[in-house]
């Protein structure tokens, strides 16, 4: 096994992925400071949260129904949305892997991954913060759902998984390292998180929907990404960019902006119409984009794959 790379003291000024105590401050945002570190780039809010303050936030029922600007107005009316990426993301994991064994879905929530990999012949576990989404989910697979990694007996693991999680952890390095000494070797891990790299990201901080502290504390763009993954120990990584959302004109923002929303919230009414209305948006944007601004990075989330060493 290669050498790996100290992890970071545990404090509130260092950056989290690498340790260097120099930044530059980047942004303001909700009352907390976004800051970059001189050493690999890394956005992310400072200073960092304790454990205690995390728990608390996670634990409040409201984060996942009602609080739409940290959390989400209503998780269970985002299935119908989050159904069939989970099902593009297993064909994926399908296609990297021989065959199918163990899966952790680390920061489950309701378990949807969870539910369609069980479905496909996968043998399930998950890790959720909230003892409330963690007990819904349980109860709806049928397999006990741990609330921390170390509650969890699972080792050996064939793959893990992480959708919208890595931007929630205050020490990322240390938890994905945790993670590889749960995989087998040549086990997988997956996750997937906002691209800051993104245009909106860029030219219109204050509306881009990741920049959302204290909920999200790390920023990353393709490039942090892979850095975290290296020092975790991680080899044979792959980043794609997911999830297209171009710059529209004035005139098309403003009368499907309505769409939008109802679409991120999951509730649009007749939802494959909604659908079929937005993605027909997203190719005029594109093309429109494409002619004004040919630079700009459209693809609002990424997605790493990587692998344990064998």
């Amino acid at each position: 096994m290669n050498a790996r790379p100290p992890v970071p003291e545990r404090t509130d000024t260092l950056c989290p992925v690498c340790g260097a105590s120099a930044s530059e401050p980047a942004l303001s945002k909700d009352g907390y400071t976004i800051v970059r570190c001189s050493l690999c780039q890394m956005l992310y809010v400072r200073p960092v949260l304790s454990a205690d303050e995390l728990q608390a936030y996670y634990q409040d029922p409201g984060y996942f129904h009602g609080e739409s600007t940290q959390g989400y107005q209503s998780y269970e009316d985002l299935r119908k949305a989050l159904v069939p990426h989970s099902w593009r993301r297993l064909r994926v994991i399908n296609g990297l892997l021989p065959a199918k064994g163990r899966l952790l879905d680390f920061g489950c929530a309701a378990g949807y991954f969870l539910e369609v990999a069980q479905a496909d012949g996968w043998r399930i576990a998950g890790v959720e913060l909230s003892r409330e989404m963690a007990g819904n989910a349980s109860r709806a697979l049928g397999v006990s759902i741990a609330t921390s990694l170390e509650a969890l007996p699972d080792r050996e693991l064939d793959v893990i998984t992480l959708w919208e999680v890595v931007e929630h952890l205050p020490q990322p390095l240390a938890e994905l390292r945790r993670m590889y000494d749960r995989l087998r070797p040549g086990g997988l891990l997956m996750l997937s998180t906002p691209n800051t790299g993104h245009w909106q990201a860029l030219c219109q901080p204050d509306a881009w929907e990741g920049y959302r502290p204290p909920a999200h504390l790390l920023f990353f763009t393709a490039g942090t990404l892979v850095a975290l993954l290296q020092r975790a120990g991680f080899e044979r990584i792959t980043v794609s960019r997911v999830s297209p959302l171009p710059r529209l004109p004035c005139w098309l923002q403003r009368i499907s902006a309505p769409l939008q929303a109802g679409l991120a919230s999951g509730r649009a009414s007749a939802w494959p119409l909604a659908l079929v209305a937005w993605r027909a948006v997203r190719v005029c944007g594109w093309g429109w984009q494409r002619i004004t601004h040919p630079r700009d990075d459209v693809f609002a989330a990424l997605e790493a794959t990587a692998f344990r060493p064998a």
